[in-house]
């Protein structure tokens, strides 16, 4: 039997890995304000999830340089004034994290069955204008209103219908105060491990390789430095879990919190996934409080309440060439 190559032998280094821990290209997205039409209301910085944005002279918001955009123009929809407009949108240019991100596109104008003119249906609207609620009002959600997001949640389709998922809701402030220190501490403590040559090497093959891209690195950088909210002051937290012994549980549970998603801004409410919230996780006395014992663990937290202002609206997102294969069609068709 032939012996394992070097290079399959050799212990894979920081630099072998670099292009993925340390990638290079980025290119961060630039958003820019018409002063003329702004008011100066701010809505646009607290709006950012990562907070890219600062006050500039004559209280015109301007970008910070050392900022992540990601493009998710959640400033622009805030903007009562119509004021924010995208210059560039983000991307990475060469190495391990570019993706061929494709251009942005406004949705299709909808069309009937012979091609005309048509509206979109009311669930349709809800799905194109949903954005993710980050800014909340401190008023309480009734009851009633997150026993039907619950709801709307466990008739979810799954595979086999397995239905692996269960619901911890959280409207105690004190408790979700706790919790949020706790989330937090745990992203501070494992951040820094990420900027590190030596220790990240130990993260490898741990965590999944998009751990690693720039986006979510700065986001957790925002967290650590509590510049970003785990849970957004929202007055309802619900810890949504999976079983991993279950088939399919990751996207049957991302179905089910969809479900969730959707049914929240149908009542009038703001809604926004928290992947930071599964930090819980890595707390045993609280991931237990929250009866989420192993085989069970958190997979997200869906933060909800009223939105304490706009966050609906349109926005252009990826649009990435279709292939189609028609009858009749000597081969697939590739719509752009």
């Amino acid at each position: 039997m032939m012996g394992a190559s070097d290079n399959e032998t050799r212990k894979r280094t920081f630099e072998d890995l670099k292009p993925m821990l340390r990638p290079k290209g980025v290119i961060r997205g630039v958003m820019k304000v018409n002063p003329e039409r702004c008011k100066h209301c701010g809505l646009c910085i607290k709006n950012c999830p990562f907070k890219c944005w600062e006050m500039g002279e004559n209280k015109i918001p301007k970008m910070k340089e050392d900022s992540i955009c990601f493009s998710c123009f959640n400033c622009m929809i805030a903007c009562p004034e119509d004021a924010v407009s995208p210059v560039q949108a983000f991307g990475v240019s060469g190495g391990f994290f570019d993706t061929r991100f494709p251009p942005f596109r406004m949705p299709l104008d909808p069309k009937d069955v012979g091609s005309n003119p048509a509206v979109w249906t009311e669930v349709e609207r809800i799905i194109m204008e949903r954005r993710s609620v980050r800014n909340f009002k401190k008023d309480p959600v009734p009851e009633p209103l997150i026993w039907r997001v619950l709801e709307a949640g466990r008739f979810a389709p799954s595979s086999g219908n397995h239905q692996p998922w269960k619901f911890a809701v959280v409207t105690d402030p004190v408790f979700l105060n706790q919790l949020e220190d706790a989330c937090q501490a745990v992203w501070a403590g494992m951040h820094p491990g990420f900027l590190s040559d030596n220790t990240v090497l130990n993260m490898v093959d741990r965590v999944p390789a998009g751990v690693f891209d720039p986006r979510v690195q700065h986001g957790m950088g925002c967290v650590a430095r509590r510049e970003l909210s785990v849970f957004f002051g929202a007055p309802v937290v619900i810890f949504l879990g999976t079983h991993d012994r279950m088939v399919n549980c990751e996207i049957a549970t991302g179905i089910c919190g969809q479900n969730m998603n959707l049914a929240a801004i149908a009542l009038g409410l703001g809604f926004c996934w928290s992947g930071f919230g599964s930090a819980v996780n890595f707390v045993p006395e609280l991931k237990s409080r929250l009866r989420y014992d192993d085989p069970w663990r958190v997979q997200v937290a869906l933060c909800m309440g009223y939105p304490a202002f706009k966050q609906r609206g349109l926005v252009a997102r990826h649009f990435r060439p279709v292939t189609w294969f028609r009858p009749g069609a000597d081969g697939p068709e590739i719509e752009e």
